[in-house]
């Protein structure tokens, strides 16, 4: 189901040089996408960028400084970045089906890390399902198994 997202991941940690330590478009538009769930609302929480972490150790196969740098990179990129919209058109390059629903339950991971879903977080999620062709059955078991995840 990750067979591209995994391929474009160890091109990403394989690198030897810091200039290509960032490279790969379509993990670089995750990280951004799940730093957009988290900065949603206001704050960059500590639990939810601690969340991002920990998917990027555990489902990327990042060790933890990769995962550090990468999302430090991408955090201090946010204060440029005047959308997302770039993010999801490689995404949808760049995913399968299956890989954007699971992206959509990342998502779901980091707004629930925190306990608490405000109307921001909802809106992104229901913008987020349209923008990548998830439909909003597969977003409730998205969110569902996000939530077992939690436990």
């Amino acid at each position: 189901m990750f067979s591209n997202l995994k391929s474009a991941i160890q091109k990403v940690t394989s690198k030897t040089t810091e200039e290509d330590e960032y490279k790969g478009e379509d993990v670089q538009a995750v990280i951004i996408l799940l730093l957009e769930a988290c900065q949603i609302d206001g704050e960059t929480g500590q639990v939810e960028l601690d969340y991002i972490k920990k998917l990027l150790v555990n489902k990327f196969g990042f060790n933890e400084k990769d995962a550090n740098d990468n999302i430090s990179k991408a955090l201090e990129d946010s204060e440029q970045r005047i959308e997302i919209f770039s993010q999801i058109k490689v995404i949808l390059n760049e995913m399968n089906h299956e890989e954007r629903i699971e992206v959509i339950q990342m998502m779901w991971g980091v707004i629930l890390a925190d306990g608490v879903i405000d109307d921001f977080e909802a809106n992104l999620m229901r913008r987020m399902n349209g923008l990548l062709y998830v439909s909003g059955v597969e977003s409730a078991a998205a969110k569902e198994n996000a939530i077992t995840q939690l436990k």
